[in-house]
């Protein structure tokens, strides 16, 4: 029979390598700001999915932006808000990007969301970034987000009336008549050395919305209930793009 004996570096060893599993797992997600203090509707529970696959956690919050209310996340999104972003709160965005941070605004076509009432450009401008007046309407005409560096691979996404985003770099667009590629309305920037800013002007893909058995070009206009929308692409684009702006 062999007998050895336990020396204090050797207990340490153990203690460390039996603790290392209980650390591992107990690591914390990185935190999404969710906001809805602005007349967001609720998220859908696809997001704690993504959230989930991409190691973090979504977290809503009812009460205004200050920089106190954001201290400890990665990502602030601001999507669909039909209310007025105060000044305050703009600064306190501005001020989170800076220190590297990031940010998704999402601002649908006007009879959803306001430009002037919500103040989008005078958030987004201080990017760099600009959402223009409502583009012409085409029903259920689908959009294009192209391989780069947030999406893996080209990405067919919903688009049935929305805005076009100027400046900073287009990653998705909306599709005419014939299926090209016409006005981009998603487009990315960055900030520093670690915060990142994405605007969207159109909000279907965002509410995961798209299938693979809708045809562009069909269904009833403004009427979500006798349209199957095309766009089959929404989850894995979502995904993609919430991964790229909490690197």
């Amino acid at each position: 029979m062999t007998r050895f004996t336990l020396t204090i570096p050797l207990i340490a060893a153990i203690l460390m390598a039996s603790s290392y599993p209980q650390h591992a797992s107990a690591q914390t997600r990185i935190r999404i700001y969710s906001d809805h203090a602005h007349g967001e509707p609720p998220l859908p529970d696809d997001y704690a999915v993504v959230a989930a696959k991409i190691g973090a956690e979504v977290v809503a919050h009812q009460t205004p932006i200050t920089s106190g209310s954001l201290t400890g996340f990665r990502l602030v999104m601001l999507r669909a808000p039909n209310k007025e972003i105060t000044a305050d709160e703009r600064a306190a965005v501005v001020e989170f990007v800076k220190k590297g941070g990031s940010l998704l605004f999402v601002l649908d076509e006007e009879r959803r969301q306001s430009l002037a009432v919500t103040r989008a450009n005078d958030l987004i401008q201080t990017f760099g970034l600009t959402l223009t007046p409502d583009t012409p309407y085409l029903h259920n005409t689908g959009g294009i987000a192209k391989k780069g560096d947030i999406n893996a691979a080209d990405r067919e996404i919903p688009y049935s009336g929305g805005r076009a985003v100027e400046g900073g770099t287009p990653f998705a667009w909306q599709l005419d008549k014939e299926g090209r590629p016409a006005q981009p309305f998603a487009s990315r920037t960055t900030v520093g050395e670690r915060g990142r800013v994405v605007v969207l002007g159109e909000g279907m893909a965002t509410i995961f919305m798209g299938t693979a058995e809708g045809a562009r070009l069909s269904g009833v206009p403004y009427d979500a209930s006798r349209t199957t929308y095309w766009g089959k692409d929404s989850g894995i684009f979502m995904e993609e793009l919430l991964t790229w702006l909490i690197k």
